[in-house]
């Protein structure tokens, strides 16, 4: 565990909650917040030293009430996600919340809260859920997550309007466009 004092802390939780891409782990914030917590006296007085919502800093320490191996997997990056966190730290059995861990490891995300639902709503096994999670899932669908810059999406938004068509069909053409014109005769 990382030796912390204030200014390292501060730097540490103000470089991970100002950007959406982490710098760090989530082992390593959430470490840092709970420094700050315990040096401030609460959750409610880091979020307001550091201009977030507390709601942001308790989600933050839920993975630190996690098992000490599947808290190695967020300290790899292995898993990287306070909303995998959050729906693990819901299985209250060890064993069951480490399995399930592993399997979300190697699953995308919206598969691994399926699976950890089912899990504890449905009372099923790791592989039962991760089995019907898979099964469930439309054959040749396949779902990208991207990033635009603001002016971008403008753009895309713009352009779509003029096609009468949502913005994700217009990045679909473009991208199947892109991939027949790599295809051609040349290719």
């Amino acid at each position: 565990m990382r030796k912390w004092d204030e200014a390292k802390a501060l730097a540490t939780t103000l470089s991970n909650t100002r950007t959406k891409k982490r710098r760090d782990d989530l082992i390593t914030v959430a470490g840092a917040m709970k420094y700050l917590v315990q040096l401030y006296g609460s959750q409610r007085e880091v979020a307001a030293r550091v201009g977030v919502h507390p709601e942001m800093i308790r989600q933050f320490l839920t993975v630190l009430r996690l098992s000490g191996s599947v808290q190695a997997l967020f300290a790899t990056r292995q898993l990287d996600s306070v909303d995998v966190a959050k729906e693990l730290v819901t299985l209250k059995d060890q064993t069951q919340q480490e399995q399930t861990a592993v399997e979300i490891a190697n699953m995308p995300s919206k598969d691994a809260r399926d699976i950890t639902r089912l899990i504890k709503n449905a009372r099923c096994g790791v592989e039962a859920a991760k089995k019907a999670v898979l099964e469930a899932k439309p054959s040749g669908l396949n779902i990208f997550l991207l990033d635009f810059a603001d002016d971008v999406l403008r753009k895309l938004e713009c352009e779509a309007r003029k096609r009468k068509m949502k913005p994700a069909e217009l990045v679909r053409e473009i991208v199947n466009d892109w991939l027949s014109a790599k295809s051609g005769p040349d290719n």
